[in-house]
């Protein structure tokens, strides 16, 4: 199992670096989890994330987010 911890959309500011996990599988209706994580292989933890919080989902990418100093 992987180490990763959801984030709200209004608390990312606070994160230098996070991920959002996007869920492309509705296009009608697309949702968004957002987390952090100091693992390296994201599509793990993503599956994970999908197992735990989405499970049947199939259709998902990762777009990693990095804030500007």
């Amino acid at each position: 199992m992987t180490q990763y911890k959801l984030v709200e959309k209004h608390d990312i500011e606070h994160h230098n670096e996070y991920y959002e996990l996007r869920i492309t599988q509705d296009n009608d209706h697309p949702e968004s989890l957002f987390f952090t994580t100091n693992e390296e292989n994201l599509e793990d933890v993503a599956t994970d994330i999908i197992y735990e919080h989405k499970p049947g989902v199939k259709h998902w990418t990762v777009i990693p987010h990095r804030k500007d100093s």
